[in-house]
């Protein structure tokens, strides 16, 4: 029997060992140091990468804690955080945010605010004393958001995120300010009403003009008796009384054998102190004046 021997086998050549965690990490901060002697601060941030990673985001609160006056610097903490999933942390750093800002950095931050609440109003459970007290200052930030006069979707997005978190009465107010503006944008994009523009500035001929001039275009009887009785009538209504008689007799078109028609102008008539035209008006919507057109014929 052959046994092994220590003479005859070499030795197994040392096995490779890693470094501990602590020895890493040591390694990684004194990089950056080195780094951190080397570049300016923005350089840094450039070499390192312009993501949200874990390293980048320390190095960044660590310039922040050296500066706390950085408002771009506490800005990038804080969107970074949200980005990470740290919402809380960056409402902590957008807290110690100097008073004055910058219009820019203003608008910034309070996107960056309403996003973290946002996100931590998404996360409790909804009717909770949590859930409510973050339904007070999502409320608050939202209208610091949108100001007076939002666009329509500002107002669909808050109206979506309300839904998300569970806030069907805050959903069902966004809605209604949705629907409300959309009524309106409808009105302004419905062409004006020429009649309705002549009777605002009082100018009741040009307004029955329009509807003597749109009797061409009616394709029943019913509609062109409408408009012809509306445009006697509106001029009428402007204290004009013998113009309405005479724009009736001369804009009949088609109705001069329609008795609803004739009845309408013999009342026009008399209202003009015109009985005489009203017994005429009246003898052709009876017939009379057709049968004793054939009384008399030979």
């Amino acid at each position: 029997m052959n046994w092994p021997s220590r003479v005859n086998s070499p030795e197994p050549p040392p096995r490779e060992r890693f470094s501990k965690p602590l020895v890493v990490l040591g390694i990684f901060f004194a990089f950056v140091a080195v780094l951190a002697l080397l570049f300016p601060e923005q350089g840094l941030l450039a070499v390192l990468g312009r993501g949200d990673d874990a390293a980048t985001t320390r190095y960044r609160e660590s310039l922040l804690r050296v500066n706390p006056g950085d408002t771009q610097m506490r800005l990038k903490v804080a969107e970074s955080l949200q980005r990470a999933g740290s919402p809380e942390r960056a409402l902590e750093a957008l807290d110690q945010a100097p008073a004055r800002l910058t219009p820019e950095e203003q608008r910034e931050a309070v996107q960056l605010r309403y996003n973290a609440l946002q996100e931590l109003f998404r996360q409790a459970e909804p009717g909770t004393l949590p859930w409510q007290r973050l339904k007070s200052r999502v409320a608050t930030a939202a209208r610091e958001l949108a100001g007076p006069n939002p666009p329509a979707w500002r107002l669909d997005q808050l109206a979506t995120d309300a839904r998300a978190a569970g806030d069907l009465e805050s959903w069902r107010a966004y809605r209604r300010r949705i629907e409300a503006r959309e009524a309106v944008a409808k009105v302004a994009r419905t062409p004006a009403d020429p009649m309705a523009q002549a009777l605002a500035r009082s100018d009741y001929r040009a307004a029955a003009a329009i509807c003597f001039d749109a009797m061409g275009g009616a394709d029943t009887i019913q509609k062109r008796r409408q408009l012809f009785q509306r445009g006697v009538r509106t001029l009428q209504a402007g204290n004009l009384p013998q113009e309405a008689l005479e724009a009736g007799e001369r804009h009949l078109n088609g109705l001069s054998r329609d008795r609803d028609t004739l009845m309408f102008l013999t009342k026009v008539a008399l209202a003009a102190n015109q009985p005489a035209r009203a017994q005429l008006f009246i003898k052709k919507a009876l017939g009379m004046e057709n049968n004793r057109s054939r009384a008399g014929a030979p």
